[in-house]
Parts: structure tokens; sequence; C-alpha cells
């Protein structure tokens, strides 16, 4: 905000200068540039150039893949023009390049920083050697991927503008950020990445846990999971109220922070009751055709006097679909 009122009084005094002047005195024949507010930046900065001559700017373009940048006519009079760095704009050495109305046009130098961004990452489990495919901006000149913290870099096997594929590394973390560096510096995700691999495992790629479900058929499939070869297969078509219950000797909650896993959904919307011990019901919506990941945290159990998981069970509230399970976890 401040570099915006910084630079609108530039502007008013540069109004002021040349308020006497005729308009034919305003002149674009011979734009000049006196000085720029930055010689680098990054999406949203605000620059400012002064000069004389700048009137009647039509077009700024930064020359990286010519990206234009959008500005409002009322901040450029003859001795300046505003304008942000635009959010598209390619990292890197590069001109600005600003054309007036006379066809006349100024090369800028200026390097933009255009750090890598994550909107989405799927899936945010990882085994070793397991996938992860990041959407987001800035990551075609993306470097080099690490769990934040450590040494532990995960191969990159393709990426782009919007999309980077990594294979993950081993690590012994239960869950830790990436940190990925492209051209212009390093950004670290907001969103944790859980190693199923260090992870209590009631499923992965297979039960550690009875099976003592009803109203259908849950089985180990290799027909779709998040990681690993195998998800659980539920078929509970034609199965009202039926439900995933897996059973167990007890497992001591004490080292771990949160029960983890995924659903993917039938063919419409269904709702869960999802209990660890038949206590404590938590009620889940299961988007349609699509994995979806859920956790809890265990203090939900834990609080009620709960130090041992003997079952955990999701129950499907009215008819059944044909839905799966994967990567069923205890995270520390």
């Amino acid at each position: 905000m401040k570099k915006v009122i910084k630079s609108i009084a530039i502007l008013s005094i540069t109004a002021l200068a040349i308020a006497g002047c005729k308009k034919d005195d305003l002149g674009v024949e011979n734009p000049t540039i006196k000085e720029i507010s930055a010689s680098e930046g990054s999406g949203g900065d605000v620059i400012t150039i002064t000069g004389s001559d700048l009137a009647e700017v039509e077009s700024i373009v930064f020359d990286n893949h010519n990206v234009p940048a959008s500005f409002n006519p009322v901040f450029n009079n003859p001795g300046a023009i505003i304008f942000r760095v635009p959010d598209t704009a390619y990292g890197g050495a590069q001109n600005i390049l600003i054309k007036n109305s006379k066809g006349h046009q100024l090369t800028v130098p200026f390097s933009v920083i255009a750090l890598p961004t994550i909107t989405t990452a799927y899936p945010t489990d990882f085994a070793a050697g397991s996938t992860v495919t990041i959407t987001g901006n800035n990551l075609e000149t993306a470097e080099k991927v690490i769990l934040d913290g450590t040494t532990s870099e995960a191969t990159i096997v393709s990426k782009s503008r919007k999309e980077l594929v990594i294979k993950m590394p081993a690590s012994t973390l239960t869950k830790a950020k990436l940190r990925i560096t492209n051209s212009s510096g390093d950004r670290v995700s907001t969103m944790d990445f859980i190693n199923v691999d260090a992870a209590y495992s009631i499923f992965t790629e297979s039960l550690s846990f009875d099976n003592w479900s009803w109203g259908g058929n849950y089985t180990p499939s290799s027909e779709t999971a998040v990681t690993g070869e195998k998800g659980i297969k539920g078929d509970m078509v034609g199965n009202a109220w039926g439900a995933l219950s897996l059973h167990s000797g007890g497992v001591d909650l004490a080292p771990y922070n949160s029960v983890g896993f995924w659903i993917k959904g039938g063919t419409a919307v269904s709702t869960y009751r999802f209990f660890v011990n038949w206590q404590e019901q938590q009620t889940i919506t299961v988007p349609a055709n699509q994995w979806t990941y859920f956790t809890f945290p265990l203090s939900i159990w834990k609080n009620k006097g709960i130090t041992s998981m003997t079952d955990i069970i999701w129950q499907v509230e009215g008819d059944g679909q044909l839905i799966y399970f994967d990567n069923v976890v205890l995270i520390k």
C-alpha cells in the first residue's frame, strides 16, 4: 500500500509540473526514462517509471514469453507510468517493452522473481518410490525438490509451467513439507506429506487387522490405489448400512497423534459414520468418483479414556455403493 501511495504522489507532482502546458506540449514523440523504482520484482509488485514524454502508453510487455502487464491509464501521464508485475510473468532477466500511441518503444531491463507455488498435490501420502503430482505455477524451472529440513531429494520425473511430477525418496520422517527450488529461489509447501512407510499400517498393501465387515464384499484389490499396488475394494452394491469393520487385539495409541485414510467414492455422494472402538462417531461425506483424504486427531478418543485401538469402522448411511479405501494408517 505504501508503494501505491508513493507512486500516486509521484503522478500528482508530475501532473502539477505540467498543468500549465498546452496539450500539444505534453508530447509523446521522445519518451525517455529517468528512473525505475525497482530493477527486479515478483508478481503483483508495483513498478513506477518516471521520465518525460511517457504519456499515452498503450502496451507493457515482459518479453520472456511476451507476457502483457495490465495497467490503469489513470496512472499514466507524461512524467510517469505505474503498473504491476504480472503474476503470469516468467522468471529471470528480461526486458519490459513499453509502447506508446505513436509506436515509440522503450526497452527497460528487469529481472522477474518467479518463485515456485503449489496449489494442489496428489497424493499427499507417499512411500519410497511413489509419485506425487503437483500443480501450481513457475514449475517449469524447478531444479530440486527435497523434504524440508533434510537432504532427502525427490527425483523430478517431468515438469511444465503448471505441473511437476516427482518420485519421492525414502525417509524415516513421519511427515514432511516439500521445498521446491527453481531458477528464482525456493519455497516450502504449506501442506504436509504423510510418509506411510513410517506410519502404523492398518492397510497399505495388505490388512494387519482382521476383517469383520458386513453388508458387502471387502477385499484387497489392484483395481485402484493411492500409493502402491492395492486398495481395499468395498462392494456394498445392493446392501444398506453395510460397513468396513476391521478388528485387532489392540494397538497402543500412545505413540500416535492421528488416524488417516483415503476413500474413493462411488457414483454418487455418500455419507459414512466413522468409529474407533465403536465410540465417538464422526460423520464423513465422500465425494463421488474421486479419492479424498480424511484425517482425525486421536485425541477425540484418547480424551474419552481410549488407550488402545481394537476396532475401526466405516458404516454407510443408507444404500451402499462400490467404493475403495487405501492407506489406513496411524500417524505419529
